[in-house]
């Protein structure tokens, strides 16, 4: 073996071990998902469910509608868009015929001087919900059970010292090829990662797929103007309120996101924030490349000018990514019809390697059409083209 070889050849071996790791860390949280839920108070507190909106989809009706159909006795909706304009606000307008006994309110506005267009609704949603004693906020792009507050309220009720409890999440395509590598990308490389991290560690981080979250924790952590200008608002969200001495729960249940990208260019520009996302709020994470298993299988091949040994190894590789991925999406998500898709992650993953070495050229980011420039501390600043 060649100098040149010994760094794709500890890559592979991580990468084994990481799969293995990943897989056991999967299965242990599956057994979670099927505990009972925690009993609820005497007197429920009051929840109040924010939800920043903008701009419609295919998928955003029937993602609102899961919501108001929850079970849970004492539940205020709240809708945030920019504008009337915004095509988003048709839509809880048009819920609210179809649940007239459902609390929904449609907050029209931002708060000012936000980077974080999402945290400047939110703001404004917040400060009309005097009444709300926990805030439960998720993207746009999520769906939950009925049983999903039950839930992650009576976790988060009970230990006194949880501040938030956070939901990890499993993705659906929405039809096209860029929507189905994000929900691979979601499926057998986020979540893994996170469920990897939360067995070896506390979680002092919050996911947006869903943030239930304490007033009183909040409050301590600033509040949403807290994180007005930050790229990683959930993450920060999380770690101030850690920071508080509050805990961060990640809870038993798995919400739903259906992915809506329409082509290549936007699953690319989305990784790409997301890269240069966790590069920015934890530094450590540039080490995920050596878990890149097909790239550094496929690196041994080459510089052994396809060797016998190196061929065998990515066969290996590539058979063992697969096999955690099967475990992770038939087991653990139970999306059996996924599972005909895994023949795409090994290519899938070498996009993502691609995605990660473009990640350190620049530190700007695409979001909802407009650029930003990430900058020290996690914060980011609007790029006028």
């Amino acid at each position: 073996m060649t100098i040149w070889m010994v760094l794709p050849a500890a890559a592979v071996i991580v990468s084994m071990f990481y799969y293995i790791a990943a897989t056991v860390a999967a299965i242990r949280f599956a057994k979670r998902t099927t505990s009972p839920l925690l009993p609820l108070p005497k007197v429920p507190p009051r929840v109040t469910v924010l939800k920043p909106l903008h701009g419609s989809s295919n998928s955003l009706a029937a993602n609102l509608v899961s919501f108001l159909e929850i079970a849970y006795p004492r539940v205020d909706f709240y809708f945030g868009v920019e504008s009337y304009e915004d095509t988003a606000a048709e839509i809880p307008v048009a819920l609210r015929q179809r649940y007239q006994y459902a609390n929904i309110t449609l907050i029209v506005g931002e708060e000012p001087n936000c980077s974080n267009r999402k945290i400047a609704k939110l703001v404004k949603m917040a400060d009309r919900a005097e009444k709300a004693e926990v805030f439960v906020l998720s993207d746009a792009d999520v769906s939950v059970e009925r049983d999903y507050l039950k839930r992650i309220v009576g976790e988060l009720m009970a230990d006194e010292k949880v501040g938030i409890v956070t939901c990890a999440y499993r993705a659906r395509p929405g039809g096209s090829f860029a929507s189905r590598l994000e929900a691979l990308y979601v499926n057998t490389d986020f979540l893994p990662q996170i469920l990897l991290a939360e067995m070896i560690e506390p979680m002092h981080y919050a996911l947006g797929a869903t943030i239930a979250i304490k007033r009183e924790a909040l409050e301590a952590a600033g509040g949403f103007r807290a994180v007005k200008n930050m790229l990683a608002d959930d993450f920060y969200l999380g770690n101030l309120s850690n920071m508080q001495g509050y805990e961060i729960k990640l809870s038993d249940s798995i919400v739903t996101l259906t992915c809506e990208e329409k082509n290549f260019a936007e699953f690319w520009h989305h990784q790409l924030r997301w890269a240069r996302t966790y590069r920015t709020v934890r530094p450590i994470s540039i080490a995920t490349i050596l878990m890149h298993g097909p790239f550094w299988a496929l690196m041994l091949l080459v510089l052994s000018r396809g060797s016998a040994a190196a061929f065998a190894t990515l066969v290996l590789v590539v058979a063992a990514r697969l096999a955690m991925s099967a475990a992770i999406v038939g087991r653990v998500l139970k999306m059996p019809e996924m599972l005909s898709e895994l023949w795409i992650v090994p290519f899938k993953d070498l996009i993502m390697t691609g995605v990660w070495f473009t990640s350190l050229l620049s530190n700007k980011v695409m979001w909802a059409g407009r650029q930003f420039k990430v900058i020290r501390g996690g914060a980011m600043r609007e790029v006028k083209s």
